[in-house]
């Protein structure tokens, strides 16, 4: 028995800029019984002959009209089902249930993770080889978060104990108290000002301290100075925290009550940085003066100054948080409507590789010119998108809502900024644009495996042993996330292709550490400049030579058919395809979804 599947469009349908003869042309050749027994995967040289063609490509439209009509067929047959919510979302709701449980004390539900993990793996394998979405950045999400779910699973059933090792930065209302002298000690500012003794739960003040990618811990460390500036900022944090008096921050462990437990869980989670837990990626900023003080915690250069050794920026009120991310989110905005009309003109991101001719702005180029342009063009939408992404939480959480709705975690400095400092490319080079200028939203799962071994005393936490470990492990596990995405893609792709590319990055990484090695004594004695300049030329090439691995098949799979934005200025100013209107959701594909079982069923994406 099929599946139903009801669409809810968010507009009306729009019109395929084909003629009726090309239609019918197309309708009678579609045989939908002769494309990919793989569920998720679309011949799509069977729709279209991108690979042998030479003539005009069809435009982006045609291809998602002839996508679309293949995903309903697939899924009227039952061959495939969408992204449904909540029942692709049954492995992390298994994980949330079993750290719901108390199990530090009690050694045989303990060692049921081994079980849990074995059903999430299980579910989430099941998620990557079923499903998909017709809405090509959803398509490549949904086996992004199905592999994530299992590196996830790994990492907190496996690599670490949070029941026993995490603890979050929590707060909450004390009654004020009012000295003899008249001075109110109740607020952050009182106990800044008066040194009045700190509550920390369990009367335990330790040290906060980041677990380092390669798995030894080290202190934040300053040198003792700040200058006025980085005084003002630490002041104006204070300040800030102080307008809100009877507030106190303490370390909170695992909850001994259900209702304190649930919120810790998920929190843990849904947190992928660690921005106030215990266990927070070492390229985050220090916590503000206002926390640290109440958790007994020396405030250092680190904490003053608000910036990290990466150059990430902590924000200490939401007035500067609103004027760093709003015009950065209305800029992303608008330089994803002028890349997708740009994107839309080469059919490249519509099928990757293939043989259609090229529109006559880029038949001039040479074929390197035009890899290079390829690569490059590719990079930007993926840094934007990311970051527009990214924008999302503090601007909702934290901007609209804020701390009256959602506490701390409404609080401006939880959401310091992702990217490091350009400089980090020109010191570091190739290992500086990955591990300090690159997002590091997922280096804590990059991170686990060779931190566990290292605690374990597996590895020795200097040797090259966990220095290499570290590298391919990182780049492993992004490789296999990638995959991932690559596997549940609609279009057919080439999943590997992913993996090479990161492994890849974790042998240049290598290379040039090796060489620089080798040869240090000579580049030591090298301009700054030049050793600038060379970092960044090593980056660059590396990149130029291995990124289509990656680019290309992220054409391939369709994902720039995305659409980015709801409404377009430029394509309601008539550029882009013939068809295209201001309104670019009438397509997204949100539906009802009704499973053969009652489970099986919900919102479909």
């Amino acid at each position: 028995m099929a599946s139903a599947w009801v669409v809810l469009s968010l507009g009306p349908l729009g019109q395929c800029a084909w003629s009726d003869a090309s239609r019918a042309t197309f309708d009678a050749s579609l045989d939908f019984s002769t494309l990919s027994p793989r569920p998720c995967k679309l011949h799509m040289e069977m729709l279209f002959p991108h690979l042998t063609a030479t003539g005009q490509a069809p435009s982006s439209r045609e291809v998602m009209a002839a996508y679309r009509a293949a995903f309903n067929a697939r899924i009227a047959e039952g061959s495939l089902r969408p992204f449904v919510l909540p029942y692709h979302l049954y492995g992390m709701f298994l994980l949330v249930i079993y750290l719901l449980i108390p199990h530090t004390n009690n050694p045989v539900i303990y060692e049921a993770r081994w079980v849990v993990l074995a059903v999430i793996c299980a579910w989430q394998w099941k998620t990557l080889e079923d499903a998909t979405s017709v809405s090509m950045a959803t398509g490549f999400a949904t086996g992004l978060i199905s592999a994530w779910g299992v590196v996830w699973a790994f990492t907190w059933l496996v690599w670490m104990n949070p029941q026993r090792d995490a603890k979050r930065v929590q707060r909450r209302k004390v009654a004020p108290k009012i000295e003899h002298n008249g001075v109110t000690n109740g607020s952050a500012g009182g106990n800044m000002g008066n040194g009045s003794a700190i509550s920390v739960q369990n009367g335990d003040a330790e040290t906060r301290k980041r677990i380092q990618a390669n798995g030894h811990a080290m202190e934040e460390q300053g040198n003792g100075h700040i200058s006025a500036k980085e005084a003002a900022n630490a002041l104006a944090s204070i300040s800030a925290s102080g307008r809100e008096a009877g507030v106190e921050y303490y370390w909170q462990s695992y909850p001994s009550t259900l209702r304190e437990r649930f919120p810790w869980v998920i929190d843990l989670l849904v947190n992928f940085r660690g921005p106030g837990w215990n266990w927070a990626i070492p390229p985050l900023p220090a916590l503000p003066p206002h926390v640290k003080t109440q958790l007994g915690e020396n405030i250092d250069a680190a904490s003053w100054t608000g910036v990290s050794s990466v150059g990430l920026r902590r924000f200490n009120t939401r007035r500067d948080l609103f004027f760093s991310r709003v015009p950065r989110f209305i800029l992303g905005y608008l330089a994803l409507d002028i890349l997708k009309v740009v994107m839309k003109a080469d059919p490249y991101y519509t099928f990757g590789p293939n043989t259609y001719a090229l529109p006559p702005h880029l038949q001039g180029l040479s074929p390197m010119a035009l890899r290079f342009l390829r690569q490059l063009v590719s990079s930007i939408p993926i840094i934007i998108s990311l970051e527009m992404v990214f924008y999302l939480a503090p601007l909702l959480i934290s901007l609209l809502f804020g701390p009256r709705v959602f506490g701390l975690r409404a609080e401006s400095w939880y959401y310091s900024s992702t990217w490091g400092s350009f400089s980090n490319i020109l010191t570091k080079g190739l290992n500086g644009l990955w591990g300090s200028w690159w997002h590091q939203t997922f280096r804590f799962v990059f991170s686990a495996p060779t931190n566990y071994f290292i605690r374990e005393g597996y590895f020795s936490p200097k040797s090259t042993t966990a220095k290499i470990s570290a590298v391919f492990f990182a780049f492993g596990i992004s490789g296999f996330l990638h995959s991932g995405g690559s596997i549940s893609q609609f279009p057919g792709t080439h999943p590997t292709h992913a993996t090479i590319f990161f492994i890849l990055q974790a042998l240049g990484i290598l290379i040039q550490s090796t060489l620089c090695s080798i040869f240090h004594h000579q580049i030591k004695r090298l301009p700054k400049f030049v050793r600038k300049s060379g970092n960044f030329l090593f980056t660059i090439g590396w990149l130029f030579e291995t990124g289509f691995w990656l680019t290309d098949d992220f054409a391939r799979g369709g994902i720039w058919l995305y659409e980015p934005i709801p409404i377009s200025i430029l394509r309601g100013l008539g550029y882009g395809d013939k068809g295209d209107s201001w309104w670019c959701w009438q397509h997204i594909g949100v539906g009802l979804y009704k499973g053969r079982r009652w489970w099986e069923s919900g919102i479909a994406i």
